[in-house]
């Protein structure tokens, strides 16, 4: 399905700032240039999508027509995304990855920590959330006390 959103582009400090219009929610991108800054805004909505499309909620209705509210230029934005777009790997895959169980699997998608969704009767869970726990591994035990100051 192709999504299109509204993001206005404006001059910030040399860079130039893409910041959505309407109800996507706050935040935004920005590129060294005007062609840097499109594809920066262009990946914003894709992850934006994403999140929604994983999550199994509908993105907010667009609404077109916005007037610059700092100064910029207003351009639509426009990505093509599905949920098999987004690379990943079943639950007991991740589990390998991870060196855990598929129980504890199920506790970091339900503490929010992997991102997954259902593909049928498979529970999917997005590569992107994999490595990152990864790259991010907590070590074993319990975390030392820090010391005290005296």
């Amino acid at each position: 399905m192709v999504y299109v959103w509204e993001f206005e582009f404006f001059d910030s400090g040399g860079m130039v700032d893409a910041v959505p219009c309407g109800s996507l929610g706050g935040g935004g991108t920005f590129g060294s240039d005007l062609n840097d800054a499109v594809a920066s805004a262009a990946d914003y909505l894709a992850c934006m999508v994403d999140d929604h499309l994983m999550g199994g909620v509908d993105l907010p209705a667009p609404d077109f027509g916005h007037e610059p509210q700092n100064g910029g230029k207003i351009i639509a934005v426009a990505v093509s995304r599905e949920l098999g777009d987004i690379p990943a790997v079943t639950a007991a895959d991740a589990a390998r990855m991870l060196g855990v169980s598929s129980a504890r699997v199920s506790q970091l998608i339900g503490a929010g920590l992997l991102d997954s969704w259902r593909d049928g009767t498979k529970r999917m869970v997005s590569k992107a959330s994999v490595e990152a726990r990864l790259a991010d591994s907590p070590k074993a035990g319990r975390p030392k006390e820090a010391p005290v100051a005296v």
